[in-house]
């Protein structure tokens, strides 16, 4: 009997310890880097929140890198067995796929999310905050929001909330219910 309370997850990494390129040798990525919200940003967003009339709300992305696709070089991976379609049993021994998707684990994936994350949020009227990295405001709903990694904290008026929730949806970001904090 399966509890619907339980919420059951499963992760896929790429494992980086063992990527090499076509000629065999160790494999070099740009590993450009991404830029999280700091913490100080987190306590100013919960500073706004406690404003009479405002409220905060945190939501996470659901497999956020995922989410985003995979740029530069092609990157191909050993399919693991439990992944193979029906129909590849006993016809591949090690089937070797092109990554579309910013995997977990890819040097690379944090910097696709984050862009990706980025344009999605801005075709939604959040504009950055220049001086805070992953931090944005929304002018016509008045609400900050700020991103750490995959995790969504906003604050502004509360009428507005769930209209920050549903442009971000609306743009393309999975993200799950937000909560009160």
């Amino acid at each position: 009997i399966r509890d619907r309370r339980r919420k059951m997850k499963y992760r896929v990494v790429f494992q980086g310890n063992r990527v090499v390129n076509q000629n065999w040798e160790v494999a070099i990525f740009q590993d450009l880097g991404s830029s999280p919200a700091a913490m100080e940003a987190g306590k100013a967003v919960d500073c706004y929140g406690s404003i009479e009339g405002h409220d905060c709300q945190q939501a996470d992305a659901e497999q956020a890198y995922v989410q985003a696709d995979l740029q530069g070089p092609t990157t191909c991976v050993l399919l693991p067995e439990e992944a193979w379609p029906e129909s590849w049993k006993g016809k591949y021994t090690k089937p070797v796929v092109v990554l579309r998707k910013a995997l977990y684990g890819h040097p690379d994936s944090g910097t696709f999310w984050e862009l990706h994350c980025d344009r999605c949020l801005q075709r939604g009227g959040f504009q950055p905050i220049e001086s805070w990295q992953s931090c944005y405001w929304h002018p016509k709903l008045k609400l900050f929001l700020i991103v750490y990694v995959d995790d969504f904290k906003m604050a502004g008026p509360q009428q507005n909330l769930s209209k920050g929730w549903d442009t971000i949806e609306n743009e393309g970001l999975v993200i799950e219910p937000p909560e009160q904090q």
